[in-house]
């Protein structure tokens, strides 16, 4: 019977690696959200970002073998320290992050070019800065495994296979776990320099066992560990297997580099596919990384139980081919995914869903498409140790430069799949290349390894030729956009038939997969962003007019507004409003260039606006350009996606609105719109909350749609001028700009106004602000559990409630004019409240119901005095004080 101290001594590596794979996830997810800040979220930032960490894993496992391989010692307690002090040393970074990230927020400027655009030195400074502030730490992440590898297996090479297999899934099933706990638990509730200190305290953990274990240290009683730099006995547990000979060594390393390239490349364009049924929301995209990484777990995992201990050569190109048939295989599924994202949308707005069905459904998706193929990503890798292992000649060389190779591969793919790839072939048929490639060079090495004679090398050359002719007439890779979700991922709606929908145009972009598709009957357009609708336009009043009331709203209310800036471009109606008003220079920033091809679409609605001399359009991520681009604006408005998709709320925190705040000009005004139909009553508050918290002058104004609204602050109170709204409508575009929204007076200007900051100081009491510290958006219940129509309406009528009796400040009116516009203002107020008193029967409903507004306002009035500073309440669809 084992005793405990032995027990515990087996334990040890396998306990430390699980924990080291969870910490360091944690710092990578971390990481990454802190440098988005500084380089913004475009594309070639976070690659460079996801490249400069990768390469500093393959950097410290490949370094650490060369560091080792000077180092004399025996047994293993001088490595059971070692590996300490390197966990110790990654959470002594961690601690120090903040303050290397405030050096590089300094040294990033120099960086930019006097325009503040970004280029291709941009991108490689932006890979080279973050490098260099992550180097210390990821080189010593990357050391990790060579070095508890070598303690858990010392020279015997029978351990190898087995040990690596449980060591590396381990490893990895602990950064499932450390992905899962950042994403849905510790940003949520602790925040991201919390969440660094618990990772922090993972490492000191880490640390303290390794440094303070007791004797006996080796795995098992009787081993006499062997010297840790000492060639292992190929002799021992060889059996009938034969040492591969350097060509085929050579040919096995490209093979097991270039699955990196494949590994990689997958996770990436399988997200770019699930987005469409998952989202894009901050979970979907957990889930689709912890269950990659849980596949490669499992594979790695049980490797030595699915496939034995010996013909590991045979076994490892046996595997690879097999991955690459079985990932030409699954193309096809694709054909079915609008089909199976309509069925997603059914269970998604389902009235009986839950939270836990929408994860469990979400979680079933990226199952079905990546487990199978990543399973045996996960098998190649304690495979190609073994098989090396004579090639290397050590176990610390051996760890160490698979584990490089296998990183690097990773790197490339990084690099290749968004700005190669995806814009040369699309998505379908970058996967078919990339796994035609895999099975060609399998089978080219299983010929070249069975030695194999002219007569069957020219069949497995026939047999190669045919499977890749038979897998591309299986596949169907090219994408086709004559119809709507037919070979494309172009997005249909659960509630408009398929036949009623023409698609205009569709792209495969390096950000995003977008479409412009249009109902025949209605004529409406609508642009979408991997499935997300970004907005729709049409004729009707309603059809835009949101998105010309966020350019026009701010503009009238500025007193003479000549720069403005637009952050998001969509179908580009709020910019082309903004361009309409005299004598204004009108920036946009859009994050992804493809939106702009799009725009030709909408051309009736934005007024050509790409075409426009006033306009600029910059390629770059709003809070970034705001950042970094020292330009002083009268206006700034926010038409980003919605806020709790993942990143968005970047555009959202305090530490946002204090930018924007220091890039008013003296007077200036910054608009932000609040979709209230795609966010939850609680989410509403916190981002009216933390936008009052900077601006200490607040509006909230609306466009007719109860479903959005519009913030506005400023430093100084904002007056509506009768006078400028007058000369404003002399222009013949601007007029008819407004006649679109239709605004023809003054007075429907003043109806989209809602209530002011101070009013709501009781209903935003208890609510959260967010922060970049805690980005409390992503983590909204909307995300698996969208809002009912009487949640949205509840957030609605308690801006609403205050208009009642509560008028904005006006200017260019004598006294007269003034009570005039006042009383019909509480008019509409009372037309706009009996929409709501009736459909959840409430006060003054029966006056409502026949059009006795000022009845059924004055029976509103003394309900609203009775129920004082408590919201109204709307829960299960009743109207309730």
């Amino acid at each position: 019977m084992s005793s405990p101290n032995r027990s515990w001594s087996i334990a040890i590596p396998f306990i430390c690696l699980f924990v080291s794979g969870a910490a360091s996830l944690v710092y990578e997810l971390v990481w990454i959200k802190q440098l988005v800040l500084v380089f913004g979220g475009t594309l070639y930032a976070i690659s460079a970002v996801l490249c400069a960490f990768m390469t500093g894993l393959a950097l410290g496992a490949w370094a650490c073998t060369h560091y080792l391989k000077r180092l004399k010692i025996s047994g293993a307690r001088p490595l059971v320290k070692l590996y300490g002090l390197i966990e110790g040393g990654i959470g002594i970074y961690g601690l120090l992050f903040p303050v290397c990230l405030e050096l590089l927020t300094r040294l990033y400027p120099l960086a930019l070019s006097e325009s503040h655009q970004p280029g291709p030195f941009l991108h490689v400074m932006e890979f080279f800065f973050s490098a260099l502030l992550m180097l210390p730490a990821t080189c010593l992440m990357g050391a990790t495994l060579p070095v508890i590898g070598s303690w858990a297996i010392g020279g015997q090479a029978r351990k190898v296979f087995s040990r690596i297999s449980i060591l590396y899934g381990l490893n990895t099933l602990g950064a499932v776990v450390g992905c899962l706990y950042t994403q849905f638990f510790a940003l949520r509730f602790f925040g991201i320099q919390a969440t660094t200190w618990s990772a922090v305290s993972m490492n000191f953990a880490v640390f303290l066992i390794c440094w303070f274990a007791r004797e006996p240290s080796t795995l098992e009683d009787s081993e006499k560990r062997a010297p840790f730099a000492q060639e292992v006995d190929m002799d021992e547990d060889r059996g009938d297997e034969p040492v591969p000979s350097k060509v085929l060594s050579v040919l096995l390393l490209s093979i097991f580099t270039y699955s990196g390239v494949v590994s990689l490349s997958s996770e990436i364009l399988w997200t770019r596919v699930l987005v469409f049924p998952m989202g894009s929301t901050l979970y979907s995209f957990a889930l689709i990384l912890a269950t990659f990484l849980l596949s490669i777990a499992i594979g790695s995992l049980f490797a030595e139980k699915l496939l034995g201990n010996s013909r590991w050569i045979f076994k490892f190109l046996l595997i690879e081919l097999a991955v690459g048939v079985i990932g030409i295989a699954i193309l096809p599924l694709f054909d079915r995914l609008p089909d199976w994202t309509l069925a997603a949308d059914r269970i998604f707005y389902d009235i009986g869903n839950s939270p836990n069905k929408t994860l469990l459904v979400r979680s079933l998706f990226a199952f079905g498409i990546m487990f199978v193929p990543t399973l045996g990503f996960g098998l190649i890798f304690p495979l190609a140790n073994r098989i090396h292992l004579s090639l290397f000649g050590t176990v610390s060389r051996t760890l160490g430069n698979i584990y490089a190779l296998s990183t690097l591969g990773a790197v490339a793919g990084t690099v290749l799949t968004p700005f190669v790839l995806v814009p040369l072939l699309g998505i379908r048929l970058s996967l078919f290349v990339l796994y035609s490639l895999l099975a060609l060079v399998s089978i080219i090495s299983l010929v070249v390894f069975m030695k194999w004679k002219p007569t069957r090398l020219t069949l497995a050359s026939a047999g190669a030729i045919a499977l890749l002719v038979c897998g591309y007439a299986w596949s169907t890779p090219k994408v086709d956009i004559q119809k709507p979700g037919e070979r494309n991922l172009s997005r249909i709606e659960i509630d408009t038939p398929r036949e009623r929908i023409r698609l205009l145009d569709y792209k495969e972009g390096d950000f995003s997969t977008l479409s412009v598709v249009e109902d025949i009957e209605s004529g409406a357009r609508t642009l979408y962003m991997n499935g997300f609708s970004t907005a729709t336009v049409s004729n009707t009043v309603s059809g835009s007019a949101y998105m010309r009331a966020m350019g026009f709203v701010p503009m009238v209310l500025h007193p003479d507004p000549k720069k403005a800036l637009v952050i998001g471009f969509g179908t580009g109606n709020t910019l082309g409003t903004v361009s309409l008003f005299p004598e204004v220079e009108a920036d946009g920033v859009e994050i992804d260039r493809n939106v702009l091809s799009m725009a030709r679409w909408f051309s009736s609605w934005n007024h050509d606006v790409l075409s426009r001399p006033n306009v600029r359009v910059s390629i770059q991520d709003g809070r970034t350009f705001l950042r970094w681009n020292p330009a002083a604006y009268d206006v700034i408005t926010l038409e980003p996606m919605a806020p709790v998709q993942a990143g968005v709320v970047n555009l959202y925190s305090r530490e946002f609105y204090e930018l924007g705040k220091s890039r008013l000009k003296e007077g200036g005004l910054i608009m932000q719109w609040l979709p209230l139909h795609l966010v939850g009553r609680d989410d509403a508050k916190s981002i009216i909350k933390t936008f009052q918290a900077v601006f200490p002058h607040v509006s909230i104004w609306n466009s007719f749609l109860t479903r959005i609204v519009l913030l506005v602050g400023s430093r100084h109170p904002v007056v509506a001028d009768k006078t400028r709204f007058d000369i404003l409508m002399q222009n013949g575009d601007l007029r008819k700009s407004a006649e679109q929204m239709a605004v023809y007076s003054f007075l429907d200007l003043l109806d989209f106004f809602m209530t002011t900051g101070d009013q709501l100081e009781s209903y935003l009491d208890h609510a959260e602000m967010i922060t970049d510290d805690r980005p409390i958006l992503e983590h909204s219940p909307v995300t698996l559990l969208p809002p009912l129509q009487w949640e949205t309406d509840e957030s609605f009528i308690n801006l609403l409630r205050h208009r009642v009796d509560h008028f904005p400040d006006m200017a260019g009116l004598d006294s007269a004019e003034r009570a005039l516009l006042n009383r019909h203002l509480n008019i509409r107020t009372a037309q706009r409240l009996a929409v709501f008193s009736r459909r959840y029967h409430g006060p003054g409903e029966e006056a409502f119901a026949v059009k006795n507004y000022p009845a059924g306002l004055e029976a509103m009035r003394i309900d609203l005095e009775n129920l004082g500073d408590r919201p109204i309440s709307l829960k299960d669809a009743r109207w309730r004080d």
